[in-house]
């Protein structure tokens, strides 16, 4: 049987919060692994979602970790598409509540994270998690 597990570094990038406002995820450090896999988990809102009150979902890269831009190129990412700013998914309407929503990076920067962004008023916020999975390490077990 093949062994996932000794091959799969986890990072928690969002830790488990109900979120009323803009959050970045921890910068993810691929060195050392050739693929990372990104999943931002929401529950459901507790706010009416519509166009004007919404969650953007954003991945960004960085060559140091410090200085930071969107990914707007989908030939730097699997899985689904990034637009001008980098938005991969806009939950904007009550169906899209309690969904998981993955991309892959395959860019060449070596640091990349998620950012959720809030659009209008969340007074009752919306419980938001996000994990990275890297893969492909130089170096097994992984963990």
């Amino acid at each position: 049987m093949r062994d996932l597990h000794s091959n799969l570094g986890i990072v928690q990038s969002l830790d488990p919060a109900v979120t009323t406002a803009t959050r970045v995820g921890a910068p993810i450090d691929r060195q050392g692994y050739e693929s990372v896999e990104h999943i931002v988990s929401l529950g459901m809102s507790g706010d009416v979602l519509s166009p004007s009150v919404s969650l953007a979902l954003r991945l960004e890269e960085s060559e140091d970790g410090t200085n930071w831009t969107a990914i707007v190129n989908d030939s730097d990412v699997l899985g689904a598409a990034v637009d001008g700013s980098g938005i991969f998914a806009l939950v904007d309407d009550s169906s899209e509540d309690g969904q998981a929503f993955a991309i892959g990076y395959v860019g060449d920067a070596r640091y990349c994270r998620v950012q959720v962004e809030l659009t209008g008023t969340h007074s009752n916020g919306t419980p938001v998690a996000a994990l990275a999975l890297l893969g492909h390490g130089s170096v097994k077990p992984v963990s």
